[in-house]
């Protein structure tokens, strides 16, 4: 998901982050041209010609990052409420009561509610589908542990 442009004082241009929904390093554009990474800094180009340093935070169920520019921090979106930041984790609960079966399938189902915390629909919408996840996630775990039993007996 590619965040709206982020203007900040004396960075070249509008900032675009696209942020991925579990693995790998967010993608930042300052004006449309990508900027290198270092590490977990990047070297967005300054006004005056030069390169200014920016970190990019993610937190695990905010799908939109904070990014920091010359100390100061800049949020790339709304906060996300948190019983939407609770219903994103709650599939894996099923580790709980599944043993590695009920983690496998609760990290799948907290993989598809990142993807859902990262789309543009409604908050109303987001946790409908959530929930949705969350029973639908159960109903697997069910599903795959009683073919399983049926397979070993």
């Amino acid at each position: 998901m590619n965040t709206e442009p982020l203007n900040v004082a004396g960075v070249a241009g509008p900032i675009v982050i696209a942020t991925k929904a579990l693995f790998g390093h967010p993608a930042v554009t300052v004006g449309g041209v990508p900027a290198p990474r270092t590490g977990r800094r990047y070297a967005l180009p300054a006004v005056d010609g030069g390169v200014v340093q920016a970190t990019v935070r993610n937190v695990l169920a905010d799908p939109y990052p904070t990014v920091e520019v010359n100390g100061v921090q800049h949020r790339t979106g709304p906060p996300m409420p948190i019983f939407l930041r609770i219903l994103v984790l709650l599939p894996i609960l099923l580790f709980t009561v599944g043993g590695i079966l009920g983690a496998l399938v609760g990290a799948l189902g907290v993989w598809a509610n990142l993807t859902l915390a990262h789309t543009r629909m409604t908050t109303a919408v987001k946790a409908l589908a959530m929930v949705g996840v969350g029973i639908g996630t159960v109903i697997v775990w069910l599903a795959v542990a009683v073919a399983l039993n049926a397979a070993l007996s």
